[in-house]
């Protein structure tokens, strides 16, 4: 029994530890009104520990920069740009051999909308890359679809 239960553990803590290891970057998505048609919507990467998120701009010939792709979304127009809420570092990748910007702990994005029709719904893709400072994942993206709901004043 004891035998038994030793495997499960261990089982379970790989199984934990390879999950992990394939998502260095977890999203959340918020939205908060900000008057009674118009919101902010923020996307938080939750960037797990060791690994980093690369920038918006980046040079080519390099890693895919993160980027928000909203032409899907539905009865809403975006006011603005996407703006994370710091600076990216700037660092000299030896992995690519270029400088490059990158956030190494959670960040959020934000951005202004309008609603323009009766039934906003939110779509949008999330494309990004991870490294960890000795691999690199192969670029990812991250789908979220949500109707808006603004609470009026």
């Amino acid at each position: 029994m004891k035998r038994i239960f030793s495997l499960f553990l261990l089982l379970t803590l790989l199984v934990g530890m390879t999950a992990t290891a394939q998502q260095p970057v977890r999203w959340r998505t918020f939205i908060k009104a900000t008057g009674t048609d118009e919101g902010v919507v923020t996307f938080r990467a939750l960037v797990s520990e060791g690994w980093h998120l690369y920038g918006l701009d980046l040079p080519d010939n390099g890693p895919k920069p993160t980027s928000f792709d909203f032409a899907n979304s539905k009865d809403i127009k975006f006011t603005g740009k996407i703006t994370p809420s710091r600076k990216a570092i700037e660092v000299n990748d030896p992995l690519f051999d270029m400088t490059l910007s990158w956030w190494d702990s959670n960040i959020e994005f934000t951005i202004p909308f309008k609603v323009t029709g009766p039934t906003p719904t939110l779509n949008c893709v999330v494309s990004f890359m991870t490294c960890d400072g000795t691999t690199c994942r192969p670029p990812a993206r991250e789908t979220i679809s949500t109707p808006i709901k603004l609470t009026k004043k």
